[in-house]
């Protein structure tokens, strides 16, 4: 299993940027950004970018670098199903959810809920591995 670490943690790290990207386009096209009540400013998203591109970063950096792997999936893991469950809410219980000025539709959580709780779950499963296998 240790093997396809690297591989999977340059998979986790590809899976960060489609959210970084979102709010690079975002702020690019001047377009909005809403989670609920709260409406996204400029500096959010210039943090959300901040915050992406460090949990894509310490993957890349994994993928050398033995022994922060498994902390690194363990971060990752967590903030993956942090989103999952913020979707999987909005499924249950709708909310406003608009990306770059259009409303993202129930169906699109519920595929975002599933992808972000199975990664993340992986994720987790993936760091018990690596911890237990000494990576």
């Amino acid at each position: 299993m240790v093997g396809w670490l690297p591989w999977f943690h340059a998979v986790v790290a590809c899976s960060w940027m489609p959210h970084a990207a979102c709010h690079y386009f975002r702020l690019e096209t001047r377009s909005t950004f809403q989670v609920g009540s709260w409406s996204f400013s400029r500096v959010d998203s210039m943090l959300a970018i901040l915050v992406y591109s460090i949990l894509a970063g310490s993957n890349v950096v994994a993928v050398g670098v033995t022994t922060v792997r498994s902390s690194v999936l363990l971060v990752s893991g967590v903030a993956h199903l942090v989103i999952g469950f913020l979707h999987l809410a909005r499924v249950v219980r709708p909310f406003r959810f608009e990306v770059l000025g259009h409303a993202w539709s129930r169906g699109s959580s519920l595929r975002e809920a599933v992808l972000a709780l199975g990664l993340g779950v992986l994720c987790l499963g993936m760091a018990l591995t690596a911890t237990r296998q000494g990576a």
